[in-house]
């Protein structure tokens, strides 16, 4: 059972989020002000059982929900901001902002922190940072490094797995045309 359950509606150019309480009724909408956002829910990848998240750049616990912004298109060096969003009343409870020229996407949360995937930027690894439920300041847990940047940033819509001081990149796609240039999977960490 997940409680809260919270709901992705989406009908042509409108979509919306809801939560629903225990007992299926209506909680809360999240209210996302003029920001746009960019999580990737429904795509392309297929899941079969409960170990896989269909919704990357989205994470909950019990009294937030998560939310990734979309960089902005035209930005040589994109970046962007996490926000977070009270479940009871559906309004923004505080932003985060990634590093110029990185951007973040919630992964999780855990122990009571967020934790995030930043891209790698131009010469700058990427990584997995942590943010408490209450906001503030991002702290890095794991620095990828920057001489993978590029490898890294080849990584283009990628699924991210953390678990134990190790960072996994993997391909939702692997098109086996060139295999000299195709890489299905990165790992950092000890």
């Amino acid at each position: 059972m997940v409680s809260p359950l919270v709901v992705s509606l989406k009908q042509a150019d409108k979509w919306a989020i809801i939560v629903l309480d225990e007992n299926g009724t209506y909680r809360s909408q999240l209210v996302g002000g003029t920001d746009e956002y960019g999580t990737k829910c429904g795509g392309d990848l297929l899941t079969e059982g409960r170990n896989l998240d269909n919704c990357p750049g989205v994470a909950t616990d019990g009294r937030t929900v998560y939310l990734a912004t979309k960089p902005p298109e035209d930005d040589l060096t994109p970046t962007n901001k996490v926000v977070a969003f009270d479940l009871n009343t559906g309004q923004a409870k505080w932003k985060a902002a990634a590093p110029a020229g990185q951007t973040f996407m919630p992964i999780r949360t855990e122990g009571g922190r967020l934790l995030m995937y930043l891209a790698a930027g131009r010469n700058k690894g990427g990584g997995i940072a942590s943010l408490p439920q209450t906001g503030g300041t991002p702290q890095m847990v794991l620095r990828h490094p920057a001489a993978a940047a590029t490898v890294e940033r080849g990584f283009f819509d990628s699924r991210v797995a953390y678990r134990n001081g190790r960072c996994i990149l993997m391909h939702a796609r692997i098109s086996g045309i060139d295999d000299e240039d195709e890489k299905s999977m990165a790992a950092f960490g000890s």
